[in-house]
């Protein structure tokens, strides 16, 4: 909002001068709102406390200049409506001042005036340029570095909304402002005309940069920026118009300006310049929602609270922002992911690319946030080198100087002895090397694991299934509440005030606000063990009103005829507690009833390996084809409300808003392909042409799963 604000600020500021400064003589049709805006904004607040003649104007204008000490955007321009006002009117050869008639240009009351005026001018217009010149340059090392000191937060309002290329553009930006409202004036005034020129000139090269470079860091700014850059081109071109078509009028008297321009009054041009800027600003308008649209189908890490991409900065000192430890024969494709994956959804972020085994503590040490991805052998194993190990094995003996074989303690111990802030990753798969919290404690030395298990570090749970795997990068990057906030965002130096920080991504599953449009009546058997819990947890999220929601869940031991759907809920128990089940799948499969599968992955509700399925169910029902189509994975904490969303959609449930409302929220998923390779499309070429992500080169090669459950 500050950046539209300023944007619009400017645009006031020069669209209001075009009389005084450029001696443009416009109808009253566009001059009228022009000066009651002025009027209303007017920084001369003198007037409100005594009548103007019982002030001079020497000290209506030290009150001008030095009155909105708060408003600094005020005061930069203070000495220019003093030059402004400086301008003076010729009676019979004799000039005053045109803002104070009753002094005489040249006497002895205007030359203290003078000097009073050009040491305002020196000291905000100038003075103003060269102090925020000045602070800009003094923050080119910290803000390259991503390093934000006192001096770099004290002057954020000058370049927090742009971005990290054009940091120093608000300079640009205010030397613009300067010269459109106050040093053309150093032309003279009998040649005017000279001034529109350059002020045309300058609207055109400013307009043309700023579509070329978009220094700011949202699209709808830029869009906001180069629409009023274009605008006052045109009020420019406008006012070369109206000039050249009274100069014609006048100076050669029976002449119709209309041979030359082709207007037959003021009227027209001034109506041809309003209609013109109308059409810009709707054009820019369309521009503009179209771009916000596009925008927020990228999937980024969004603040919830301002829908915009954390600035993401770190420490002084500090190199990376994350450092990923793991072990390279059960952890290395999963971790690629993880790093190729934050760089898509935090562009800022630098994740450590270990190349150097010898400086693992040099590398440690730089790094602001530690990463342990817990697996089989974690604690136990060789650290992952920068070779792999097959060829580290064939060059060892041959190369004196590589780095002997080290274990994945000495990262452990190093992170912990230069206490740094840890995340904890856990490997689900027991086929990838996962297993339970417990066990790869013990794995873990008995003197670290309260370091590591007992404080209340984020701990997320790593599934090979996309969209799970976006609620896993959350955590990474956002401590869940009731951790110790390590995680990497908590860990800037931007957000260290901050205990949570609620993130989005824009067309994340758990963000969706779902609803029943058709009718569903949903058959939870009780020979199911677990499948009326489950169908309670959908109502409770999709449909919490179930008469008005078009959910309706039946425990009846047959199957109702209304049935539309049989949950079949697959646990430890499922075919072995109750052998009633497989006759009523049997059934719903002979009847054409639609079967929606839910694994239970969730070791305190009974979750196990899919592959026990194929021990217990019978197998008719197997050989049948019960298990082609695939099964949504219902997995504890966090990932819960994702496994909700899949199967509500199984059931018919439908986006509860319009497809156009939930686009601009960033709730609607775009087809179900991996996160690295997601569309991330392109703004408006127009607009706001937004430079494409690179996709992530590691694709989880455990993705492709041999069992039937969903890969999303």
């Amino acid at each position: 909002m500050t950046a539209k604000v300023k944007i619009l600020f400017g645009f006031y500021q020069i669209s209001t001068v075009l009389s005084s400064t450029y001696s443009a003589r416009l109808p009253d049709k566009y001059t009228s709102w022009t000066d009651n805006l002025a009027n209303a904004i007017s920084i001369d607040w003198s007037g409100f406390f005594l009548p103007e003649q019982c002030l001079g104007y020497g000290m209506r204008l030290l009150a001008i200049a030095l009155s909105p000490v708060a408003l600094i955007a005020l005061l930069m321009i203070a000495g220019i409506s003093a030059l402004s006002q400086l301008m003076t009117a010729e009676l019979e050869q004799v000039s005053y001042m045109r803002q104070d008639a009753s002094v005489e240009c040249g006497s002895d009351d205007h030359g203290p005036i003078t000097t009073l005026a050009t040491g305002f001018i020196v000291l905000w217009p100038a003075g103003s340029l060269v102090l925020f010149t000045s602070l800009l340059a003094a923050c080119y090392k910290p803000l390259q570095a991503k390093s934000p000191n006192a001096l770099t937060r004290a002057a954020g309002f000058l370049h927090r909304e742009y971005e990290k290329t054009w940091y120093w553009w608000e300079a640009v930006e205010l030397a613009r402002k300067l010269v459109l409202t106050g040093f053309v004036l150093l032309i003279p005034e009998e040649r005017a005309f000279v001034r529109l020129v350059v002020a045309t000139l300058i609207c055109s090269c400013y307009a043309v940069a700023l579509a070329v470079v978009r220094p700011y860091k949202r699209v709808e700014d830029n869009v906001l920026a180069v629409a009023t850059s274009l605008v006052l081109l045109l009020l420019f071109l406008g006012t070369n118009w109206s000039t050249t078509f009274l100069g014609i009028q006048e100076r050669y008297q029976g002449a119709d300006p209309a041979d030359v321009l082709g207007f037959r009054s003021l009227n027209v041009i001034v109506d041809s310049m309003i209609i013109l800027v109308a059409v810009v600003l709707a054009f820019f308008l369309v521009g503009a929602i179209a771009a916000a649209r596009r925008v927020a189908k990228i999937p980024t890490i969004r603040l919830v609270s301002t829908k915009q991409p954390p600035e993401l900065s770190i420490a002084m000192g500090l190199t990376w922002h994350l450092f990923n430890s793991h072990i390279w024969s059960t952890g290395q494709d999963a971790v690629k992911v993880i790093k190729g994956e934050l760089e898509q959804l935090l562009p800022d972020i630098k994740v450590d690319d270990l190349k150097d085994i010898g400086a693992l503590e040099e590398y440690i040490q730089s790094s602001q946030v530690i990463l342990f991805f817990l697996s089989q052998g974690y604690f136990r194993s060789k650290a992952r080198l920068f070779l792999p190990p097959r060829l580290y094995r064939t060059l060892a003996p041959r190369t004196a100087a590589s780095p002997a074989p080290q274990n994945c303690l000495r990262e452990v111990r190093s992170s912990l002895e230069k206490d740094k802030p840890l995340v904890l990753v856990q490997e689900a798969d027991p086929e990838k090397g996962g297993g339970t919290l417990q066990a790869l404690r013990d794995e873990c030395p008995e003197d670290l694991q309260p370091a590591i298990f007992d404080n209340d570090w984020p701990l997320t749970i790593w599934y090979r299934i996309d969209e799970f795997q976006l609620i896993s990068l959350k955590i990474i990057a956002e401590a869940p509440p009731a951790t110790t906030s390590s995680a990497v965002l908590l860990c800037s130096p931007n957000f260290l005030d901050r205990t949570s920080l609620p993130l989005c991504v824009s067309g994340e599953l758990e963000s969706q606000s779902l609803a029943f449009s058709k009718p569903c009546t949903l058959w939870a058997s009780p020979a199911n063990a677990g499948s009326l819990a489950l169908a309670d947890e959908i109502a409770a999220a999709f449909a919490p009103d179930r008469e008005t929601a078009g959910l309706t869940i039946c425990t009846t031991d047959d199957r109702p005829a209304s049935a539309t759907h049989l949950l079949l809920y697959l646990n430890e128990d499922s075919f072995v507690s109750d052998e009633r089940l497989a006759e009523q799948v049997k059934q719903a499969r002979e009847d054409k009833l639609k079967i929606v599968m839910a694994h239970e992955n969730d070791p305190a509700l009974g979750g196990c390996q899919f592959s026990r399925f194929f021990e217990v169910t019978p197998q008719e029902l197997i050989a049948g084809g019960l298990y082609k189509d695939l099964a949504k994975s219902c997995f504890p904490g966090h990932h819960r409300k994702v496994s909700l969303v899949l199967l509500a959609k199984s059931l018919g449930a439908t986006p509860a808003r319009s497809r156009a409302g939930l686009l601009a929220s960033g709730s609607v998923v775009e087809g179900s392909t991996s996160l690295a390779k997601r569309s991330l499309g392109g703004l408006s070429r127009v607009f706001a042409k937004m430079s494409s992500r690179s996709s992530a080169e590691a694709r989880d090669s455990g993705g492709e799963a041999s069992s039937v459950q969903q890969q999303v």
